[in-house]
């Protein structure tokens, strides 16, 4: 008795020990792993309403719900017309989100087991993922219509017509934002790039001014102070002239406050100032504007002007399909071309540090006095060959030179470096 006692109580210890080393070993990456969670009881029965989607289920915590599935249809339908407008095959996108179904299943919270790959449920939830993913993409589609018949669905389509995007749209809109009820934006990127057949594209965001010049891209003075007077054109982007002073700040929050309080005011001066914080990212950013003329600092610390447009531009986004968004696509366009890139390479390794550009030149140099050695030991065989007579080696002095002369140089750089 005692020995079976014993026995099974030994079992129960191996298997808290084995559940313990579980958790120490996954339970922190996994956590880093999640973003969509389920409102836990302790909230949800406060106003339970709060947490619930009305009309449509989008991920898999709500999908199933029976109020949830009329719009299950329409989800099928929004594939297709997504199919047929990218010219895709269904396999196509089941490829591009199976490669990421691992991360989509660690976004999720007390995922089911009827969903995760290890219950057997990923054939399941990668089916799901597409159907909701582009679903909400062909909504967010049609609302950017403004109004207007998209595509192939028909006019008096409940969901994707003029119409629905008018009265059934609010209610969709109202269900994304529940917290239960979000799909990863990793989905949407990769749904896109299999449209799109590309990457998508990052245009919300421009390189920083000393990175732009390095890709071979000039700055200068608007011809104007108006904050519409910038242009992209020739490789040059010009900009109107600011002065920053002790009083800019102020200015330049209170502006954006207005604009953001009064309908019709615009956005002109909070484009701007997102433009500014884009390609400032330190003190050097600064330096090199002040350099061209675009900025006049009065304040006197180029660091504490790229503090200012970094700080006061919390919280900013620019208006989409904007002017100034037009220039960021412009400039991110000519910076990815493939010349300017390797230019912006070039400059960034060796021409940022004199060591580095005199260990280039070093290698240069050798590199030129070897070819030309070789040319020379060629050109001396074919001369005494078409005479008659044996080859030479070279000149026992100019090579000694060569090679003296490159390895001293050598020596020099590498002692520089070493000094530094």
């Amino acid at each position: 008795m005692a020995a079976a006692g014993g026995s099974s109580k030994r079992t129960w210890v191996v298997d808290v020990e084995k559940k313990l080393k579980e958790a120490g070993n996954s339970s922190a990456s996994r956590w880093e792993r999640h973003c969509i969670y389920q409102v836990p009881p302790c909230m949800t029965n406060i106003k339970s309403k709060a947490y619930q989607p009305q009309v449509v289920s989008l991920g898999p915590f709500h999908h199933g719900d029976l109020d949830l599935r009329p719009m299950e249809e329409h989800k099928c339908r929004a594939l297709r017309q997504l199919l047929q407008r990218a010219e895709r095959t269904f396999d196509e996108l089941v490829d591009g989100v199976e490669d990421v179904a691992e991360q989509l299943e660690g976004a999720y919270m007390d995922l089911d087991s009827e969903w995760r790959a290890d219950g057997g449920g990923r054939e399941r939830f990668l089916a799901m993922m597409i159907f909701d993913g582009c679903f909400l993409l062909e909504v967010m589609r049609c609302t950017a219509a403004d109004g207007k018949q998209v595509g192939d669905y028909a006019h008096n389509d409940p969901i994707f017509s003029p119409h629905g995007i008018l009265y059934m749209v609010p209610y969709i809109r109202r269900d994304v934002l529940m917290l239960e009820n979000q799909l990863p934006l990793l989905l949407l990127q990769k749904l896109v790039e299999v449209e799109s057949g590309k990457p998508p594209e990052d245009n919300a965001i421009i390189r920083s001014a000393v990175e732009l010049y390095e890709a071979g891209i000039q700055f200068k003075p608007s011809k104007t102070l108006s904050l519409h007077d910038i242009r992209f054109q020739g490789g040059t982007l010009s900009m109107p002239t600011v002065s920053v002073d002790d009083s800019t700040e102020y200015m330049f929050l209170n502006m954006m406050a207005f604009e953001r309080l009064h309908a019709g005011a615009g956005n002109d001066v909070t484009g701007y100032v997102f433009f500014m914080d884009n390609i400032i990212d330190s003190a050097k950013d600064v330096a090199l504007l002040s350099s061209k003329g675009i900025i006049q600092n009065a304040i006197g610390s180029d660091q504490a002007v790229a503090k200012l447009f970094n700080t006061i531009s919390r919280d900013v986004v620019l208006e989409p399909n904007s002017a100034l968004d037009a220039v960021q696509r412009q400039v991110n366009g000519y910076f990815r071309q493939p010349w300017n890139i390797w230019r912006a390479n070039l400059i960034h390794t060796y021409f940022r540090s004199p060591w580095a550009f005199l260990s280039l030149a070093a290698a240069v140099f050798l590199l030129g006095m070897t070819v030309m050695q070789t040319v020379y030991t060629v050109l001396q065989f074919y001369g005494n060959d078409s005479n008659s007579l044996p080859p030479s080696a070279p000149s026992p002095i100019d090579s000694s030179f060569c090679c003296c002369g490159t390895l001293s140089i050598l020596r020099v750089t590498w002692t520089l470096q070493e000094r530094r």
